[in-house]
């Protein structure tokens, strides 16, 4: 069996409206303290506190704002990922038009810090050159199939890159096994010889 995947990643609405609703609690929290309508502090501090709130929820809009590039990430059958990052969404489908794309698909590596949930991945991809970027997938950013086969690859990449390499991945598998020997035997059909 084969992990090579090829996805596009859209940006998910819902990770957009649960980060927007916590800038806006943030902001509302800002404004209740600088008006003074939450907590008994003194007129500086209550308004400085308020500002830190009310600076921190715009960092978060301009944060949503601003990540709203497609991006498409191959892994290939050995292990190898590559993340392009495209301006438009007809250009990322086609994957042809090299011109409208923010990099020309550079080699990233999965570090060994990234988030692997059932609904949730939550990538650090490192470059040749050391920067790290973050690739946040939910389950409206991919279709169905291909969020289940960004995570089995993940999974698989995440084991074969720790310290045991195959080892761990064969650990892995038999644990797996070790599982499923537990369920329920028909007993009846097996032969006992005394």
């Amino acid at each position: 069996m084969s992990i090579a995947v090829s996805s596009v990643v859209k940006p998910s609405r819902l990770l957009r409206a649960m980060v927007g609703c916590l800038c806006r609690g943030t902001a509302l929290i800002g404004c209740l303290l600088g008006l003074g309508q939450v907590g008994n502090s003194l007129l500086f501090p209550r308004v400085g506190a308020g500002g830190v709130c009310i600076i921190f929820a715009l960092l978060g809009f301009c944060r949503i704002a601003r990540n709203g590039n497609i991006r498409r990430i191959d892994i290939s059958g050995t292990g190898q990922i590559r993340l392009t990052e495209y301006q438009t969404p007809e250009h990322a489908f086609s994957g042809t038009d090299r011109r409208h794309n923010l990099n020309s698909g550079a080699v990233v590596r999965l570090m060994a810090d990234s988030t692997i949930w059932p609904n949730l991945l939550l990538l650090r991809l490192q470059a040749e050159d050391r920067k790290v970027s973050v690739l946040s997938i939910l389950p409206d950013s991919v279709t169905a199939n291909d969020f289940r086969a960004l995570s089995v690859a993940c999974r698989w990449i995440a084991l074969r890159e720790q310290d045991g390499g195959k080892q761990n991945f064969v650990r892995y598998v038999r644990r797996r096994f070790e599982l499923i020997s537990f369920l329920p035997v028909n007993y009846s059909r097996r032969v006992h010889v005394v």
